[in-house]
């Protein structure tokens, strides 16, 4: 008798963790692409209250950074992969000294719904495209600056996001994304990567300057330049 409640008891715990694992703690990656859309599709009208950004904190490590690292490039054209609800292109945009253009792209309706709506005082200056990030819908060398944060580790693959991010980048274009770390990086077993891989794939894609910055508790926030190369 007792040896069946707790036998039940445990397999009912060890299920519970699983589906926690499998939906939140990784949001559906281990279930395939249209389970983590569909996740963002039906969490999106609570995602910026969940997530509660401070507008001070963004533009001073989103933004400047960003206008920083692009200075001699007056009005810069940048790529936001993974969009959301367009947390890089309204913290660009906000900024007054920012003069360029933020083009967001993400797979999730929903997402992009919110995104339109706040930026729609921006709308000449912040187009929005539904679409995966391992097939962006641009020429090679495009883009002054290309962008993705808190999301590299939800994607079907993230070698082939990032090398489509390099593609479309002009040489010596700058990238900045994330990486996950800490124990929630490693819930993602085999998809995480330590500091010194994950520098070691983007150098291998094409980058150099690669460098890696403490960011929020759970990320680091990662910087790379395109190469130029000669000839």
């Amino acid at each position: 008798m007792w040896i069946k409640i707790l036998s039940s008891f445990f397999i009912i715990l060890f299920i519970s963790g699983l589906a926690y694992w499998l939906l939140v703690t990784t949001e559906g990656v281990f279930l395939g692409r249209h389970m983590v859309v569909w996740l963002y599709d039906i969490t999106a009208h609570k995602y910026d209250g969940i997530k509660e950004f401070d507008p001070e904190w963004e533009q001073f490590f989103i933004a400047q950074p960003i206008m920083h690292n692009l200075r001699h490039i007056p009005a810069p054209l940048i790529l936001d992969v993974a969009t959301g609800t367009g947390r890089v292109p309204l913290t660009l945009l906000n900024e007054p000294r920012f003069h360029g253009r933020v083009v967001g792209v993400d797979a999730s309706t929903k997402m992009l719904a919110l995104a339109k709506k706040k930026l729609r005082p921006f709308r000449h200056r912040a187009p929005l495209i539904q679409q995966t990030a391992d097939n962006l819908p641009f020429p090679d060398n495009s883009f002054d600056g290309s962008t993705c944060l808190e999301s590299l580790e939800f994607f079907p693959s993230e070698t082939a996001a990032l090398r489509e991010m390099v593609r479309v980048l002009k040489p010596g274009g700058l990238l900045m994304v994330t990486r996950r770390r800490g124990f929630e990086g490693k819930a993602f077993l085999t998809r995480y990567h330590d500091v010194t891989a994950f520098e070691t794939l983007l150098t291998n894609l094409g980058l150099e300057g690669v460098n890696t910055q403490p960011w929020q508790e759970s990320y680091d926030q990662v910087f790379g330049w395109k190469e130029v190369r000669s000839g």
